[in-house]
């Protein structure tokens, strides 16, 4: 994205009522204008987060986000080596880069938070290491999020994605040394066998693309790309920041819950957690070729060992 398309970009956020804007890539850090977008956004009034995984992270970078304000980075650690990290990331010689912008932005005072994807290259212990790690940097949590079943995530998937009793092993070591008051664990689509399922908030936080679609939420998009998709990925795109002058109006207009009900099944009305249960994520029931109302059974008990409490 250009730091002209950024310019049209901004007055139709602040229309939107937008105060906080996530830049992701692709690797936000190898962009050439990328100062110069931030500025935009900073001088705007937006509170910035940057996702990278800091390998390109310069002096020049931190001098000039220090300068600005109001921008953290959140910074991707997929294990605690370079056999696990560098291979995950496809370059073993990143994991030594990747710790020192760790421990750089943590000392700045510029790190949010770290993000890791279990995967079958780590071993179980590295999860308790990267949590200290970023206690040890004072970012603000650790969120583990595992391999999607769409987007990049499905060509990787079935050879790199940690299988549950893994994931729930993770999830243990996490627990026992996790100290929430001063670093939070945050555990995202890990097994679950009993608790209800957090809901949607598609439209709350929503997603540009590079040519400037506006998408309730992006993870939606990615799934009706999935072969055997029942949706379509206009369903789920308001319009356009550049092309539209009026895309606050738009995103006003859509509410994803009034056009589809989520957990519209026999076995969720027949749930005693019904009411209380946000029934999961609907790209993930679309991603696996269901529509939108089946159950999210990556995540939810099945129906015949389903224990609602």
């Amino acid at each position: 994205m250009s730091v002209e398309s950024v310019a049209i970009a901004v007055p139709r956020l602040q229309q939107a009522r937008v105060t906080n804007v996530t830049i992701t890539g692709g690797e936000p850090l190898v962009h050439p204008a990328l100062l110069s977008i931030l500025e935009l956004l900073v001088h705007a009034g937006f509170e910035v987060t940057v996702c990278t995984n800091g390998v390109a992270l310069t002096t020049e970078v931190r001098e000039r986000v220090l300068e600005l304000g109001h921008i953290k980075f959140n910074v991707s650690v997929d294990g605690m080596s370079a056999d696990s990290h560098g291979r995950f990331r496809g370059r073993r010689d990143s994991f030594g880069s990747t710790i020192d912008s760790v421990r750089r932005l943590g000392e700045d005072g510029l790190l949010k938070g770290l993000l890791s994807t279990p995967n079958t290259l780590a071993q179980p212990h590295e999860y308790e290491s990267i949590y200290e790690f970023a206690v040890e940097a004072g970012a603000e949590y650790l969120l583990m999020n595992p391999l999607s079943s769409f987007g990049r995530g499905i060509q990787t998937r079935s050879r790199l994605k940690a299988d549950d009793d893994t994931m729930v092993g993770i999830k243990r070591r996490v627990e026992d040394v996790a100290d929430q008051s001063r670093t939070e664990a945050v555990f995202i689509r890990f097994p679950n066998e009993h608790e209800p399922l957090s809901g949607c908030i598609a439209g709350d936080v929503f997603y540009v693309f590079v040519d400037g679609d506006v998408a309730v939420c992006p993870y939606l998009v990615f799934a009706t790309e999935n072969v055997g998709s029942k949706h379509a990925r206009e369903e789920f795109i308001v319009g356009n920041l550049f092309a539209d002058a009026d895309i606050a109006g738009k995103l006003d207009a859509y509410n994803f819950h009034e056009r589809y009900q989520v957990g519209s099944n026999p076995s969720c009305a027949g749930c005693s957690a019904n009411a209380s249960c946000g029934k999961g994520c609907p790209a993930a029931v679309i991603a696996s070729g269901g529509t939108i109302g089946d159950v999210d059974g990556d995540v939810c008990p099945t129906p015949s060992r389903v224990q609602c409490s």
